[in-house]
């Protein structure tokens, strides 16, 4: 069996022995091959055997992967070459690969997940036969003994061994109702997108080159019906906040053990199958912010209006046809509220209703869309006014006055005045 020998001195030897799935190395226990050491990162690399040679993949790790003292992003070890990840070296070891024996790790974790049902339930399990995966109350059988529709999921991630292995307990989940497509890079998957119709992204954050949350953004501007979930090992609140805020349906660590992965089973399968129950869904193209918000607050909707351009964006939560609150940047409130609607150009999506942090704006929305109008008026009157002004020619000298009635308009009145000696005279009413 072809293997791979730690052979740093000061190291205890250790081996791992290689088949054709994909093997993480790393120092965390969450590794097929745990490597302790502190130069090598939790997830380092991982490893495939191609005949007898051994496919390998870098992890973004922070001291890099080396093979035969080079440093690689990927690249092919060869029998009696040695791997460097960080500061220890492994020996590829190569023989004739032995036949696949016992049960596969997918299949492992399903036998994991229905003992666990059936120890709740208490129920018999006949020795003599295997239990099969409990997936038939997921999925069941479309009337009539149709087949069941077929899903288009697409898992984006770095590391190889994670698509292969979550794509397969996915897809066995799903009773094969799961057409599973894998993207180790965003390119890759920006290519699927375009020749497929996918129903769901499944994405990592970390990732090389484009990261996942730049992926992201991308997805909801060019495909705005597909569903995003995002999946990560570096589940905090900063990357959660990124995550949901441009546009992600789930925010979700990547599930360890049989239960969990179930359960995020179940959330994304949810996702997948959920659709338009009522009303319309589509696109409008060159519409304006007034007509849309006009729409939702006369239908009495509760909704989060996110508007976008390349330079801004920002939010309009409206409550059962209220206007509640507006933010951009770091502006909140009316002040908020007139900026969005002074853009330009740009996009808009209308998302589920959640509370806002804090209600800043009252009033109308009426009168709130009347002021924001006004005040639009007036900006592009006093742009337009400044070019003119400054292109005007020299007036000509103002000719000395000449007895005649002026009229001044003051508020609701009109003052006559009237000249007899260059000294302007008010008088009530005009003479006749």
């Amino acid at each position: 069996m072809a293997k791979l020998v730690v052979i740093t001195k000061g190291l205890a030897a250790s081996a791992h022995e290689l088949g054709k799935k994909w093997v993480t190395i790393g120092r965390g226990d969450d590794n097929a091959f745990q490597v302790v050491e502190p130069s090598v990162s939790l997830r380092h690399c991982e490893v495939r055997l191609k005949g007898d040679e051994l496919a390998v993949r870098d992890l973004l790790s922070t001291n890099g992967t080396f093979i035969s003292g080079k440093k690689i992003v990927e690249g092919v070890l060869k029998a009696g070459e040695t791997l460097r990840v960080g500061e220890v070296q492994l020996r590829f070891d190569a023989s004739t690969p032995a036949a696949a024996t016992g049960t596969s790790f997918v299949t492992k974790m399903l036998l994991k997940n229905v003992a666990a049902g059936a120890s709740q339930k208490k129920a018999p399990v006949a020795a003599s036969s295997p239990p099969k995966p409990a997936t038939a109350d997921i999925n069941p059988p479309q009337p009539g003994g149709e087949p069941a529709k077929k899903h288009h999921v697409l898992f984006v991630d770095d590391s190889m061994a994670f698509l292969e292995m979550f794509g397969e307990l996915c897809s066995a989940l799903s009773n094969q109702t799961w057409e599973i497509h894998s993207a180790p890079t965003a390119d890759h998957a920006l290519a699927i997108l375009k020749n497929i119709p996918v129903a769901l992204v499944v994405l990592d954050i970390r990732m090389p080159t484009l990261d996942g949350i730049q992926l992201l953004g991308i997805i909801n501007r060019r495909y705005p019906d597909v569903k995003v979930a995002v999946i990560t090992g570096n589940a905090n609140e900063i990357n959660r906040a990124a995550a949901l805020s441009n546009g992600a349906e789930l925010f979700i660590e990547k599930p360890v053990s049989p239960g969990d992965i179930k359960v995020v089973f179940n959330m994304l399968n949810d996702l997948v199958l959920w659709e338009q129950r009522e009303g319309f869904s589509g696109a409008l193209r060159q519409v304006g912010l007034q007509d849309v918000i006009q729409m939702e607050c006369i239908g009495r909707h509760s909704s989060i209006l996110e508007i976008r351009n390349l330079r801004t964006r920002g939010q309009i939560y409206i409550e059962t046809g209220a206007i509640i609150h507006a933010a951009v940047g770091k502006l909140v409130g009316q002040e908020a509220f007139n900026r969005l609607l002074a853009l330009k150009g740009g996009e808009f999506q209308l998302k589920p209703f959640s509370a806002p942090p804090q209600h800043t704006v009252q009033g109308a929305w009426e009168v709130l869309l009347m002021e924001a109008a006004r005040l639009n008026d007036e900006e592009t009157a006093l742009i337009t006014e400044v070019p003119v002004a400054r292109a005007a020619k020299p007036s000509a000298p103002t000719p000395s006055p000449t007895p005649k009635e002026e009229h001044a308009a003051m508020g609701d009145d009109i003052v006559v005045v009237a000249t007899y000696d260059g000294k302007w005279n008010p008088t009530d009413r005009p003479k006749k």
